[in-house]
């Protein structure tokens, strides 16, 4: 995840253009970077799209899609804390915290839901979580290449064995993988070495925080990336990692349908020519993904 995390501080200083209005308040103690984006003309009950950023990423890897804040509608983004300018604290940033945290953030800043929550990667594991705790609050989730919140540890031993390993050799396989990405949480800082252990506790328990949760019957739209950009001097010497992300995204592929296809108002989006920053690479993509969410929780609004 080195390599993200390297890519989030190159994006958290792109928020250059006249429409930012990034500042800071003060929630919990804590100093949270946020920016606001035409909440002044905000209609009654029209919702407010609500940005989660991935693993270590301010939220300036947004842009793009802000720059769509005129077709879109009023918006917020913000930098969890320890992330982007946000001020750290000693604190796990688990499902619960998360979306308690962000509620107060709201509230302070008189936003009141509908929320349309766009999250991507760790963020939309985040955004997930929220509809655990808030369902009420939701207009719609938008999920952009997520940690996959539908995996269990079995399907992880499930993507290996085409390859003809052993269960040891699966174990052992594993095993590396941990000791090394636990190494690296040597040379982060505090916040998103608990934003990893998170994650980590999250995939122990098959993500039954979540699972066991069902949604709400609201717009879900998940977006799924189709360009492997792992640098490849990273990639284990046992197999080639890129056509085993292929073979994963088929496989997760057919577990999101069954998410989307759990609401009314769901669709599965597949981008073959972006990576893991979808919104970043494919941006028309992911604004026409609001605005059909945006529509069609209008459309299910009125016909209550």
């Amino acid at each position: 995840m080195r390599h993200l995390f390297c890519l989030s501080i190159l994006l958290g200083g792109l928020c250059s253009f006249g429409y930012c209005q990034v500042r800071f308040i003060e929630v919990d103690g804590v100093n949270i970077q946020v920016n606001t984006l035409g909440l002044e003309t905000r209609k009654h009950g029209q919702p407010v799209v609500v940005f989660e950023s991935g693993y270590g990423t301010p939220m300036g890897n947004w842009d793009k899609i802000v720059e769509a804040q005129a077709e879109l509608g009023p918006m917020v983004t913000y930098d969890r804390p320890g992330v982007g300018e946000s001020e750290a604290i000693a604190e796990q940033p688990t499902l619960q915290r998360v979306a308690d945290r962000l509620v107060r953030i709201l509230e302070y800043l008189e936003v009141e839901p509908p929320y349309l929550l766009v999250g991507h990667s760790l963020g939309g594991v985040y955004v997930r979580g929220f509809a655990v705790y808030y369902p009420e609050k939701l207009a719609g989730l938008v999920i952009v290449d997520p940690g996959d919140f539908t995996e269990t540890l079995e399907n992880r031993r499930e993507y290996y064995r085409p390859l003809g390993m052993t269960e040891a050799q699966i174990d052992a396989y594993y095993e590396t993988q941990s000791k090394k990405n636990m190494a690296g949480d040597a040379d982060l800082p505090p916040a998103l070495v608990g934003e990893k252990k998170v994650l980590r506790d999250l995939r122990a328990r098959d993500f039954a925080e979540i699972s066991e949760s069902p949604l709400p019957n609201i717009p879900v739209h998940i977006h799924m990336a189709g360009r492997f950009d792992y640098p490849k001097h990273l990639w284990p010497t046992e197999h080639n990692e890129a056509e085993i992300f292929l073979w994963k995204n088929r496989v997760r592929m057919a577990r999101f349908t069954e998410v989307v296809d759990s609401v009314d108002r769901g669709m599965l989006f597949y981008s073959g020519d972006a990576g893991h920053f979808v919104h970043w690479e494919d941006a028309g993509l992911v604004i026409a993904s609001i605005q059909l969410a945006l529509k069609d929780y209008a459309e299910m609004q009125a016909k209550e």
